[in-house]
C-alpha cells in the first residue's frame, strides 16, 4: 500500500506522526448513464499516465459503477469501458417479448449485458474468481432472499471476508435492478441491484477503509464519480399502487436516487481529507435505460464538460489523486 504522507493541514504536530494518505474510489450506478462515468474516466486516465486503478488504494462501485470498477480493477482502460457501454447500450437494453414493459416480468432479459461484460473482460477473467483480483475492490448489490446488502470483497480488501465467486457474477448481481433486469443466482442465492441500498457506494467505502487499512477519516481522500442523474419532478400519481410505480419504474429510480443524495450528505458530514466529488446535472432526467443516439451524445458531453470543469476548478484535489500510486 502507499506511504506516501498525509499534508499536515490544520493537524496538531503530534498528531501528525505516522499518518498516510488511502485514496479511494467510488463509482455510482445509474444504467446507460454509466456512458458519462466512463466518459470522465476516460479523461482521467489520459492525465493520469498509468492506469487508474493503480491510484487508488480501494475502489468501490454498485450497478453500472460496479461494472466499472471491476473493469479498472482487472486492467481494463478506460477508453475501453467507454466504449464497451456505447457499443453494447442497445443490446444491453434491448426489451424482452411479453414483458409489456416490466409489468409481467423483468423488461430486459440478462444475456445482453452478459455478452458486454465477457467482451470487455474476456472469457478467462470473467470466469476468474473475484477474490483473486489484484487490488482492493468493494462491490455492492443484495441478497433478495434476505434483504440484506452483499458486499463482495477481493482479497486485499475483505481478509478472511474474501468472496471466491467468479468475477461475471459478482458483475451481473450488483447490475440486476428489479424490474429492468432478472435477479442474479449465485450458489443457489438470487441477488439485485446494490442500488437499492449503496448506490452512490461512498460512505460504504470510507468504512471499509477505515476498517482495512485501520486509518482516520482525515487520512482517506475520496474521487466520487456520479452518473448525471436528477431528482424525478412530480409524484407517479395522486396515490400510486403497486402498478403505478412499476409501469413507470418510478420506485425503483425513487430509490436509487434518493440513496445517492443521502450518501452524499453523508459524506460532506464525515469530512474525510479530501472529497472530490465529479457529476453533472443534465437539463431534463435522464431514463437509466435511455440508448437513444441523443442521449448517447449528451452523456459523452456532459462528461467531457464535468471533467473539463473539474480540471479548472479543483486541478489541485484532482492532481492529488492522479499523482498517487498504490504499492
Amino acid at each position: 500500500m502507499s506511504i506516501r504522507k498525509l499534508d499536515p493541514g490544520t493537524l496538531p504536530k503530534n498528531a501528525r506522526r505516522g499518518r498516510v494518505e488511502r485514496h479511494l474510489l467510488a463509482l455510482t450506478g445509474g444504467g446507460y448513464r454509466g456512458l458519462f462515468s466512463a466518459t470522465v474516466l476516460r479523461k482521467l486516465e489520459h492525465t493520469s499516465v498509468e492506469r487508474l486503478a493503480n491510484r487508488f488504494d480501494m475502489i468501490a462501485g454498485t450497478s453500472i459503477g460496479g461494472i466499472l470498477a471491476i473493469g479498472l480493477a482487472c486492467g481494463v482502460s478506460a477508453d475501453d469501458l467507454a466504449e464497451l457501454i456505447r457499443e453494447h447500450g442497445a443490446s444491453i437494453f434491448n426489451p424482452r417479448l411479453f414483458s409489456l414493459s416490466g409489468l409481467t416480468g423483468c423488461r430486459y432479459g440478462a444475456a445482453g449485458l452478459e455478452t458486454a461484460i465477457i467482451k470487455v473482460l474476456g472469457k478467462q477473467t470473467a470466469k476468474s474468481s473475484f477474490v483473486d483480483i489484484p487490488v482492493p475492490l468493494i462491490v455492492c448489490a443484495v441478497d433478495e432472499m434476505t434483504s440484506q446488502p452483499r458486499l463482495f470483497r477481493t482479497a486485499q480488501a475483505g481478509g478472511g471476508g474474501a468472496d471466491k465467486v467468479s468475477v461475471l457474477d459478482v458483475a451481473m448481481a450488483t447490475s440486476a435492478a428489479p424490474t429492468y433486469f432478472p435477479p442474479h443466482t449465485i450458489n443457489g442465492r438470487k441477488h439485485v441491484d446494490g442500488g437499492l441500498v449503496a448506490n452512490a457506494p461512498d460512505a460504504l467505502l470510507l468504512a471499509e477503509a477505515m476498517r482495512a487499512f485501520g486509518c482516520s477519516i482525515e487520512e482517506c481522500h475520496l474521487l466520487s464519480i456520479g452518473t448525471a442523474s436528477s431528482p424525478r419532478v412530480g409524484a407517479a400519481t395522486t396515490a400510486p399502487g403497486k402498478l403505478g410505480w412499476v409501469a413507470r419504474h418510478s420506485l425503483v429510480d425513487l430509490i436509487m436516487t434518493a440513496q445517492e443524495g443521502l450518501a452524499m450528505e453523508q459524506v460532506d458530514a464525515m469530512r474525510p481529507g479530501t472529497f472530490l466529488r465529479i457529476d453533472q446535472r443534465p437539463s431534463t432526467p435522464i431514463a437509466l435505460d435511455d440508448v437513444s443516439e441523443s442521449i448517447t451524445q449528451q452523456l459523452i458531453s456532459l462528461g467531457e464538460a464535468a471533467a473539463e470543469a473539474t480540471i479548472a476548478n479543483r486541478n489541485a484535489d484532482l492532481r492529488r489523486f492522479m499523482a498517487h500510486t498504490r504499492e
